[in-house]
């Protein structure tokens, strides 16, 4: 997960519900409702959500933050929490040991290569509030063991599926391969937004060519060689980046945000193995936060409904076509802003969790 992802989420605050019904069937995905979550220390915030079966849908955060307040107002000093992960099983929520993470940090990003292979990943907090470096942990089926990076970085990202287990450190991508690391290779000059790894020779970077040039900018490596490909995104311009996703070496796609319009506008791109072009979302949201591949190679795209705010906005690409999903509002809320989607395999079932305008964050599902 990126840090544009983890400071969407970082919002947040959770509706506690009860009950979940049985699956739902692929015509009524969206009947959202409320799961019951475990107790979490007040300032709790969700990152991602992560299904591997029905019985291993995992969620990941952090609890207790401390806000010291300053002699003025806009002063002050944040204290981090602790990291919060925790597993759906058997109809409740486990929690594991992290070894190696015991408090002052945050869990941003949960994968799944198998329903007892998950790997985390997120900051560890120094004194204050300073990271100290990253932090990586593979489940062992009792606890979350750390797990050494292939060399020392500020910074880190995590792919993991059943494709394979990659990690993004300073120095480049590496490959996990039994209890080793190998490099595959070094990204290009670019100011990240989003990365994809779907095999050694098939990875995507999109990114701008600077902090302060906002050009979408797209580069591919083939196992071989980087290449700028060409994009055209929307016409609108500012496109942020928050999540892509690749099918084939000639069939990938991204979603963003853009807010060089009143209000915000979703970006929706696709390359065709020619160029990454921009798409035209179903009508109704103003931002497109995750995409994930469901069954049966059913796309799912998630976001902010501008015109049904209580409700997650959902958009199904099915048949060559993106359509609008009805979904079911959050109860007792106005507004939700989901930053998070999670497929279970062979059920179907959604799992999304976001920020709710009031309380703490809210985790849903449809079956």
């Amino acid at each position: 997960m990126t840090s544009w992802k983890a400071s969407l989420a970082a919002a947040a605050a959770l509706l506690l519900a009860a009950g979940l019904a049985s699956p739902a069937s692929a015509a009524t995905r969206g009947d959202f409702r409320p799961v019951s979550l475990p107790f979490f220390w007040p300032n709790n915030y969700l990152y991602d959500v992560e299904a591997a079966s029905s019985d291993s849908v995992w969620i990941s955060g952090l609890q207790g933050e401390l806000i010291v307040p300053g002699p003025i107002p806009g002063t002050g000093q944040t204290i981090p929490g602790n990291p919060v992960v925790r597993r759906w099983k058997n109809g409740g929520w486990v929690e594991y040991a992290l070894q190696g993470l015991p408090s002052r940090g945050s869990i941003v990003d949960v994968d799944a290569a198998g329903p007892e292979d998950v790997w985390i990943t997120g900051p560890r907090f120094g004194d204050g509030a300073s990271v100290s470096g990253p932090y990586l942990g593979h489940f062992t089926g009792s606890q979350f063991e750390q797990v050494a990076l292939p060399s020392a970085s500020r910074s880190l990202s995590l792919q993991a599926s059943a494709a394979g287990v990659w990690v993004t450190v300073d120095d480049g991508v590496y490959r996990r391969t039994g209890d080793t690391w190998t490099h595959i290779t070094t990204f290009p000059s670019v100011y990240l937004q989003e990365s994809y790894i779907r095999a050694d020779d098939d990875i995507w970077v999109l990114g701008s060519p600077s902090q302060y040039d906002q050009t979408l900018v797209a580069h591919h490596w083939d196992g071989q060689s980087w290449t700028s490909v060409p994009v055209h995104e929307p016409s609108f311009g500012g496109t942020g980046i928050t999540d892509m996703i690749a099918l084939s070496p000639s069939d990938a796609w991204a979603t963003g945000i853009s807010y060089k319009t009143s209000p915000a506008s979703p970006v929706l791109m696709h390359w065709d193995g020619t160029a990454w072009t921009s798409v035209t979302p179903p009508s109704g949201l103003n931002a497109l936060t995750r995409i994930v591949k469901g069954e049966h190679g059913t796309l799912w795209a998630l976001g902010h409904s501008l015109d049904e705010p209580a409700k997650p906005g959902l958009l199904r690409f099915s048949g060559g076509t993106w359509e609008r999903v009805p979904t079911t509002a959050v109860p007792n809320r106005s507004n939700i802003y989901a930053t998070a989607l999670a497929v279970v395999p062979e059920t179907g079932a959604l799992w999304t969790l976001g920020t709710v305008n009031i309380g703490g964050p809210v985790v849903l599902t449809d079956g």
